[in-house]
């Protein structure tokens, strides 16, 4: 076999080696203009950041107000500028403000933008610190949600800000008086509130205002509170005399509304804000309020019901437990002008209090049973000054029982004369009695029998002067006056002349013990005298308060004037 030439490879195919390939690298050229790209971007917005954001507010004035100048403060600490100023068609202040992004979620949905400037209201001097720096817009940042940019600015500065903690209420009343905003609300005159706030409803003709309670004082204001307005000079004349209001110069002049609750009442629950309360023209209207009614009952009154009016205070013994509340010829078909017909009103809450179990309607029994032990109604001179009366209830056993009567739906209440009015019809019975006496016919009968005596006188005189008959004839003249006497005699021993003077001391009786409480130890003598005392000091107090007016009439704002301080004088050398 033979053997294969074996040649040498001399093209041999080249080896499987990797081909390495430089990889192309960024110059660090490149990394000094994208540093700059990224620093120029951070820069700007660091420059945004810093500008803010641009919050509309709108205004109805912007006087004392410069763009670039007027500050936005919070608290007395600078949160923005004033960027624009614009107006629109409609006469509208715009002001763009740049508020510091720092600041920005002091925006809330309840935030207050007004201005700040030097004021003078309601006796009070505000923002003076403005004369020298300007004027600048404040926000209260309030407890809203935040987000809100656009808000509509106050012209006056709200009396309480919306962030101060506290109780806010409305108060609706048909007559203002002298409360306005500013006015502070007192309770049992303690500065615990403020008025914020009025506003006139003329489709429902009544005044709302929105009152601020400080946040500590809320537990006195529940469901059970009553509110009053507390103002100027007040005078009443009713039944309990003359009631003279005279309240401090502050009140005087910005006015005061009072709260509280009725006696034996509890604050009740708790109210929310926006809760609304009447307020009433003073606080013997607002307790008046609460006047719960247990029945109406007619009195029928034959005596004149002059000094009586509406509301006047119904007694049982000298407690109050209830009101008039009409008194009319209609409240009955079947009247007559001999009685005149008075409704009352007992109130639940002073009969539980002060009544009588016995007098407690329980189905009818508790009253019939108090009417058969005598009680009655009866009018009652409550000032014998102004003339005011009132209706008294009292019991009056020898009265009798002559059932339950019921006119109109009323149930009536027997009445008795008393008092004033039982002086005047026994004064007018004795008149009467007097008149009843024949006393010209008496009279007439007198004078003849005393021209007779005379007669007789007179001829027993021409008869002792003769020396004829007398005997004869002064036995004659004797029988005339034994007749003449005898006729006296008869007149005298009359019994409608017996009856004379014990007619007249019986009267007199009767009108020392009508009138011995009119005496100076008597009821209404220490009343009148009280109601006197009363009436000269208020006159005293008006008196000073004029003549203090009158000496200083500037004495009303500034007070009255204090001694100057003494100025030091160098020692001699």
């Amino acid at each position: 076999m033979a053997k294969s030439k074996q040649t040498p490879i001399q093209d041999a195919a080249p080896s499987d080696e990797p081909r390495i390939t430089p990889v192309r690298r960024i110059s660090w050229f490149w990394a000094l203009p994208l540093l700059a790209l990224v620093l120029g971007l951070w820069l700007v917005k660091r420059h945004f950041d810093d500008f803010g954001e641009l919050v509309q507010v709108d205004l109805p004035s912007a006087e004392g107000l410069s763009v670039g100048k007027t500050e936005v403060r919070c608290r007395a600490v600078k949160i923005g500028d004033l960027e624009s100023i614009s107006l629109t068609e409609k006469l509208e202040v715009k002001l763009g403000l740049r508020i510091k992004p720092q600041y920005l979620h002091l925006l809330r949905e309840d935030s207050q933008f007004w201005v700040v400037k030097a004021r003078i209201s309601g006796g009070s001097v505000s923002g003076l610190g403005t004369v020298f720096s300007g004027a600048y817009i404040e926000l209260d940042p309030g407890i809203g949600d935040p987000g809100k940019r656009r808000f509509e600015g106050l012209e006056n500065p709200p009396p309480t800000p919306n962030s101060v903690p506290g109780l806010r209420l409305e108060l609706v009343t048909e007559d203002a008086g002298t409360v306005d905003v500013g006015s502070g609300v007192f309770f049992k005159n303690n500065l615990v509130g403020k008025v914020e706030s009025r506003n006139f409803d003329p489709r429902r003709e009544e005044v709302r205002f929105g009152i601020f309670i400080e946040d500590r004082y809320r537990d006195l204001v529940g469901t059970n509170t009553i509110f009053w307005g507390a103002s100027g000079l007040q005078l009443r004349v009713g039944p309990e005399g003359v009631d003279i209001e005279l309240p401090s110069l502050e009140s005087l002049l910005k006015g005061r509304v009072g709260f509280g609750v009725i006696e034996g009442e509890t604050v009740g629950e708790e109210v929310t804000d926006g809760f609304v309360y009447r307020l009433f023209g003073d606080e013997k209207e607002a307790l008046a309020s609460s006047f719960e009614s247990e029945g109406e009952f007619l009195l029928l009154f034959e005596q004149s019901v002059r000094g009586l009016s509406e509301g006047a205070p119904v007694e049982f013994r000298g407690l109050k437990v209830g009101r008039v509340s009409e008194i009319s010829y209609t409240l009955v078909n079947d009247s007559t002008e001999s009685q005149t017909p008075v409704l009352i009103q007992l109130n639940k809450r002073l009969l539980e209090k002060h009544f009588p179990p016995e007098l407690l309607d329980e189905g009818g029994g508790g009253i019939e049973d108090a009417l058969k032990k005598g009680l009655r109604a009866s009018l009652k001179s409550a000032n014998l000054l102004t003339g005011q009366r009132y209706v008294d209830m009292d019991y009056y056993p020898e009265e009798q029982f002559v059932g339950m009567e019921v006119l109109d739906n009323y149930l009536v209440l027997p009445t008795v004369e008393t008092g004033l009015g039982q002086l005047e019809e026994r004064v007018t019975a004795v008149v009467d009695k007097l008149n009843g006496v024949p006393i010209e016919s008496l009279v007439t009968q007198l004078e003849a029998t005393t021209l007779a005596a005379q007669n007789t006188l007179h001829i027993m005189n021409e008869k002792l002067e003769s020396t004829g008959p007398v005997i004869a004839e002064s036995q004659a003249t004797m029988a005339e006056m034994k007749a003449s006497l005898t006729a006296l005699n008869r007149i005298l021993e009359a019994e409608s002349t017996k009856a004379i003077p014990d007619d007249v001391r019986t009267t007199l009786a009767q009108i020392n013990s009508t009138l011995k409480p009119l005496s100076a130890e008597g009821a209404f003598y220490g009343d009148m005298r009280r109601t006197l005392d009363e009436l000269r000091s208020a006159t005293r107090s008006i008196e000073r308060l004029t003549e203090t007016i009158s000496d200083k009439p500037n004495s009303l704002l500034f007070g009255k004037p204090t001694s100057s301080d003494k100025i030091p004088r160098a020692k001699r050398q």
